[in-house]
């Protein structure tokens, strides 16, 4: 069994197999050098200061012993060859296997410019470390996108005492996860707390000065001063399932791999949440099941 994503869903998989009694040989490919870790807590407690990193590991050593699997951890999976039951790693190596799990998740979507010195974008305990390294220079602070990333980030960063800047293309904060009677709510309460919000306005370019960014210009022509900008999930920009790999494969790709009611792509290969997508619907399917194993669609 190959799992290629240690991620969380990738873990549950792993461990619902284990639990179920599978006791065959067990591997994970990951993207990131370090072992599993929980990400909702990066733009809060790590952020933040109040939690050390390893704090935010899934499990400690002793469950991982237990789970007696392969980690094949900082090598990208680079493409799938689905006939020959094999996964090709960054490296050129490949990896076989009787069964895989897509466990990739998301990718941001990045903005042009957001290479830039000072621009961050957060998705992994690695960017959240560089990001609050910057922050405690005590920077003037632009968030792009006010979603529930953003939204936190913003409140983390005004809680440290910093200057901030919270820009979104819609009216209101997390308008797209709450609408506009709580969306205006969160967008007044930011506010009171002292969090400059430019809403409405999108963003048009980042402004550079040897290399580093300067200011970010909206739409309007407005430009923002900024020592340190933070590109989260961009309100039109967003992220997207992290399938490029897949490219290849002859899965069908949707907003994400194309499955059916028990997350299966093709005969032997599944995805879990966040890389899946049912093919009835483009909602995601399987949510708090691992793969493989039966579930009910969605929608």
């Amino acid at each position: 069994m190959l799992i290629v994503g240690a991620s969380a869903a990738g873990l549950a998989t792993a461990e619902a197999l284990r639990n179920k009694g599978y006791d065959g040989r067990l591997t994970f490919v990951g993207d990131e050098a370090r072992l599993l870790y929980d990400r909702p807590p990066l733009s809060k407690q790590v952020l933040s200061g109040a939690w050390q990193p390893e704090r935010v590991r899934l499990r400690d050593g002793q469950a991982i012993y237990k789970l007696d699997a392969e980690f094949q951890l900082g090598r990208r999976a680079a493409g799938l060859d689905a006939a020959g039951r094999k996964v090709l790693l960054d490296g050129g190596e490949r990896v076989a296997f009787d069964a895989l799990v897509i466990a990739t998740g998301v990718t941001p979507r990045r903005l042009p410019g957001d290479d830039l010195e000072g621009v961050h974008v957060l998705r992994t305990l690695d960017d959240a470390l560089a990001l609050r390294a910057d922050l405690l220079a005590r920077p003037k602070v632009v968030v792009v996108g006010a979603g529930f990333l953003g939204a936190e980030v913003a409140a983390v960063a005004r809680t440290m005492g910093l200057e901030v800047t919270l820009v979104d293309p819609l009216p209101v904060p997390m308008r797209r996860q709450f609408g506009d009677m709580i969306g205006k709510l969160v967008g007044q309460t930011h506010s009171d707390h002292g969090i400059a919000l430019r809403l409405g306005a999108g963003v048009a370019r980042f402004v550079e000065s040897a290399g580093r960014v300067a200011a970010v210009e909206l739409a309007d022509g407005t430009k923002l001063d900024a020592d340190v900008v933070v590109v989260v999930v961009v309100v039109g920009v967003g992220s997207t399932p992290a399938t490029d790999w897949l490219a290849d494969s002859g899965l069908v790709l949707g907003n994400g791999v194309e499955c059916d009611a028990e997350c299966r792509a093709a005969p032997g290969i599944y995805a879990v949440p966040g890389s899946a997508v049912s093919r009835r619907t483009v909602e995601p399917v399987c949510a708090g099941r691992a793969a493989p194993g039966p579930c009910e669609p969605a929608g």
